[in-house]
């Protein structure tokens, strides 16, 4: 309903536009069903009777199976060094209203403002999927928990805590890199923590030029396990 002001003139009533505005869970729930829309129409052109034989598999499963592949997807992207652009550009965004509202802090808050800061960047990995929680982990990756705590125990896996919760890479499920290749390097970054082995095998190094995922995709073992040796003295 219209209201009229005192020149005559007819408005959109104040409740009429918030109805207009979709809410935050409108959005993503609109942004969800536009990519599996996506999906469906590139499963149909690529193969049009494969897609037809997804629904005869149960929905649960069906649902584990893609979220398995997407997962696995997002781990090369990380060993790639690939981003979405959209959530980059999103993330960015929420990172530039994050800094203007720090400037309003005072300077007894720096510390807090820098660990929140540090909290918003981790959080975003496990939006991305980078990181994954160990129920998610243990489904794609046919897991127990005793088997994973088993692996981690070893140095044959290794796990990241973010407020006070575990989470494991998502490059691990990755078919690029071979798991041997990872215990190799994992070991050699000896009592590192968890964080700090997520930085080494993420981040470009002077020594090798590009991040040592990228390495150990193209099967160069042994100068990632040189500079994981020189990560582990600093």
């Amino acid at each position: 309903m219209n209201r009229i002001t005192t020149k005559g003139v007819a408005t959109p009533s104040p409740s009429r536009q918030r109805r207009d505005t979709p809410s935050p869970e409108d959005a993503r729930l609109a942004r969800i069903d536009h990519l599996l829309h996506q999906a469906v129409v590139a499963a149909l052109l690529v193969d049009p009777m494969g897609a037809m034989a997804l629904l005869d598999i149960p929905d649960e499963e069906l649902g584990r199976m893609f979220k398995n592949r997407l997962w696995e997807a997002i781990g090369v992207s990380t060993i790639l060094n690939l981003d979405l652009p959209s959530m980059q550009d999103q993330d960015e965004n929420q990172s530039k209203r994050s800094s203007r509202n720090s400037k309003l802090q005072t300077q007894g808050h720096e510390d807090s403002t820098q660990r929140a800061s540090a909290n918003f960047e981790r959080h975003a990995l496990v939006r991305r999927g980078k990181l994954l929680r160990v129920g998610d982990y243990l489904g794609a990756a046919g897991f127990t928990e005793k088997k994973l705590r088993k692996f981690v125990a070893s140095g044959r896996l290794f796990s990241v805590e973010l407020e006070e919760e575990a989470y494991i890479p998502g490059f691990f499920l990755s078919p690029m890199i071979h798991h041997s290749d990872f215990v190799k390097v994992i070991r050699n970054l000896g009592a590192s923590s968890g964080w700090d082995r997520w930085s080494f095998f993420t981040t470009p190094t002077e020594a090798l030029g590009s991040t040592p995922l990228q390495f150990l995709a193209i099967g160069r073992v042994k100068p990632v396990m040189k500079a994981a040796e020189e990560f582990e003295k600093r």
